[in-house]
């Protein structure tokens, strides 16, 4: 299968070498640390003590933290505030090359894996589908917010069952805030997809050859 999104991109036969820091690869295992980084990135900047107040971890946990992603260049300390520091995140983006795809692993994606305790279908996923197959879903949802694809073809383009793939197109459209207020993932009927099917098959080929 061939394909192009905002962070997979077919590459031909290539090795199935990953390459990447642990603490990057670390924020894909680990939702607390994750979270931390996104609260930090969503406040442009903020402090010790208020990073502490607003997650679920100790004090500890997130001084720890701040030093693991302050390490890894993910988070830098810009002022002082009376005296505590004041953090801001960086930006970031990690490619992997897993078999015959490129993956980027970037703050969008973070952000979804931070929630990952929350939605059990972003963990099973990841757990038995691994990054590409997650990254993929997650553009393709995201095509789906915009009418391009159906459940019904993500599910197919990315080898989840149609049930798995409803519930992560409902768990990001929650995360991501996709669609107005009202709006809910749509269900097909088996008539509804065939022939569009292999229309989006063909697109998607015809992209990662241009």
């Amino acid at each position: 299968m061939s394909y192009d999104t905002e962070h997979v991109r077919n590459t031909g036969d290539t090795s199935g070498m990953i390459t990447g820091i642990p603490t990057f690869t670390e924020l894909l295992e680990n939702p607390s640390l994750a979270a931390l980084y996104t609260s930090i990135k969503r406040s442009e900047s903020t402090t010790g003590p208020e990073l502490v107040e607003a997650m679920s971890v100790s004090k500890k946990t997130v001084y720890d933290y701040l030093h693991k992603l302050e390490q890894a260049g993910l988070v830098s300390k810009v002022a002082e505030d009376a005296g505590t520091a004041v953090y801001t995140a960086e930006e970031f983006e990690l490619t992997l090359t897993v078999r015959e795809a490129e993956v980027s692993i970037t703050p969008e994606l973070i952000e979804v894996i931070a929630h990952k305790d929350e939605y059990p279908a972003i963990e099973r996923v990841l757990e038995d589908h691994g990054i590409v197959t997650f990254a993929l879903a997650h553009d393709l949802v995201k095509e789906h917010s915009e009418g391009d694809v159906t459940i019904r073809q993500i599910a197919s383009l990315t080898d989840l069952s149609p049930g798995i793939a409803y519930d992560l197109v409902e768990a990001l459209y929650s995360i991501l805030d996709l669609g107005d207020s009202e709006s809910a993932p749509t269900t097909y009927t088996p008539g509804d997809f065939d022939e569009d099917d292999g229309d989006l098959l063909e697109e998607l080929t015809d992209k990662s050859t241009e």
